[in-house]
Parts: structure tokens; sequence; C-alpha cells
């Protein structure tokens, strides 16, 4: 993931009641940083959407937005802005633009090989005690991660869980949802794993039901929406080196509390967390963080 190239992360569970603004943030810094046009495009994607981009790093996402703006032939913020009133596609087409969509397979082979030797013991624990786990893939993009989980999981501990997928963005969350993925897209996949879970659809690879079973797939935004509680293992890779210090303590104090006791937290490989213990967290090996 080019870091230089800023997009918005995919990550979003319902939203319910009224979207909440980040007070002064629309018409105070961002209008006086990047200007007043700025601000009304930003402040119309939040009202159209519950996407809040001043909790996003401001830099990247103006450099971004502006590339946008410029590609479509728009003069100025303003007349972007207009545009984006009057045409609902034109709104989708900008989002398609700024969200991120790169995922795979069981990314980052050592850590899943981690979560197998290291996570899967106490996750059967958490099973004993509650019957099932619950797993959420926050920020699942177009669900290869789900599914990552849920077939490691299966091999490793049997059904006894259940997965959460959740994005904010709905095109990603379509794709998941259908479990349709090329041939590029499955080479994470080790053979014997791709056979027992999919199915070959002439040039594609289709999830089969027994798995699609045990993963289900809804609209998420983690900076607005309230989250899921009971959760055994959280998976979050990736998604908050977007976001600004003051996004990134909202999602890792909420996903703190998400936790049942002794929970796990599997963040990204860039997203190391130096003052776990703030959030109620211990960390018990690399990119791994248990609920105390």
């Amino acid at each position: 993931m080019n870091l230089e190239t800023p997009y918005l992360p995919h990550q979003q569970v319902r939203r319910s009641g009224p979207v909440q603004v980040n007070p002064g943030a629309l018409c105070g810094d961002d209008a006086r940083v990047y200007g007043p046009g700025y601000s009304c495009v930003c402040k119309i994607i939040l009202e159209r959407t519950g996407i809040d981009l001043s909790r996003y790093k401001g830099q990247q996402m103006h450099r971004r937005l502006n590339a946008y703006r410029q590609r479509q032939g728009f003069p100025s913020f303003y007349a972007l802005a207009s545009s984006l009133e009057r045409d609902r596609e034109s709104l989708g087409s900008l989002l398609d633009y700024i969200t991120i969509n790169v995922s795979g397979f069981f990314r980052d082979t050592e850590q899943w090989e981690g979560l197998v030797r290291r996570i899967v013991p106490i996750l059967r624990k958490l099973a004993d005690r509650n019957r099932e786990v619950f797993v959420w893939s926050a920020g699942s993009s177009g669900g290869q991660e789900a599914y990552s989980v849920a077939m490691a999981l299966d091999r490793h501990m049997g059904r006894r869980f259940r997965v959460l997928g959740t994005d904010i963005h709905r095109p990603s969350l379509d794709k998941a949802s259908s479990g349709r993925y090329s041939e590029d897209e499955v080479q994470g996949i080790p053979p014997e794993i791709l056979n027992a879970y999919f199915s070959r659809d002439g040039a594609a690879y289709t999830v089969k039901p027994s798995l699609r079973r045990l993963v289900t797939f809804e609209r998420h935004n983690l900076l607005s929406d309230p989250y899921p509680s009971g959760v055994g293992l959280v998976l979050c890779r990736n998604v908050m080196i977007y976001f600004t210090a003051a996004g990134k303590d909202h999602v890792l104090r909420n996903l703190s509390k998400s936790l049942v006791p002794e929970g796990v937290f599997f963040a990204g490989s860039t997203e190391a967390i130096v003052d776990a213990n703030k959030y109620g967290l211990t960390q018990i090996m690399p990119f791994f963080y248990q609920a105390m």
C-alpha cells in the first residue's frame, strides 16, 4: 500500500440515528487550511454518506480530492461540490476514487501462522466458555480477510465461531457477499485449502456454501457507527494508518471495548500500539493484543 497515495481505507455495523458531526472541523480547520470550497465538498460527503473526512489525515485526503477534481475537469472545489449536490452518481464515482481496495487472502503469511499457533488455543478456551467465538473483520474490503480467518478457524478449531465482515464501501461489500474472485485474487490460498473451500467457475473461483454460511457482511463506519460487543477476535489491519491521531484513538478505544475478557485484537503490520495498556490491552506477540 503506497502511503504517499492517500485513499480512504476500507473499513465499516449499521448506522443508527443521525450522523454525528465533528463540531467546527469542516468549517474550521479544514476551511482555513484548504479553503471553504474543500470544506463544502467534505460537508456534502458527510451529509450524504456519514463519512467524516476531517477524521482522516488532511494533507493526504486533500491531495487525493484535488487530483480527482482536476481529473474530472472541475475548475474549483465549489464546482465539484455543485456536481455532488446534483448527481448521486458523481458522488459514487468520487467515493470509488478515494476508497482503497487492497486486500488478499492470508496476507502476511507469518502472522497467520502465529494466529494458528498462539491465538487459536485462546479462542478454543473462549469457545468452551461461550459455546462459540464471535469474530469481527473490521475493514474487510472485498471479504478476503473475513474468509481467510473463517478458513483458518474452521481447519483448526471446528465450527464454533461466526464471522462478521464490515466495510464502509458498498461495492466492496457486494463483492464480498458474492464470494467470487479471480484466479489472481486467490493466489495466496494454498491449493488444498482452495480446493476445500472454493469451486472453480470458468476463470473465477466462488466460495462454497459451507464456508459462506460462516460469514456475514454489513456496512459499518468505524468512526461514527456503534460497535458490536462480545467479540472474541477482532481483525483491523492497515486501516488506522489513514486516520488522524484522534480518529485512531477513537477506534482503539471502541475496539478494545468490543472484546470479551481475554479476547484478541489482530492489528496490521504498520500499526503497532505503543501504549496498549491505555486501551486495556496487552501485547502477547507481534501484531496481537489481548484484552485484560
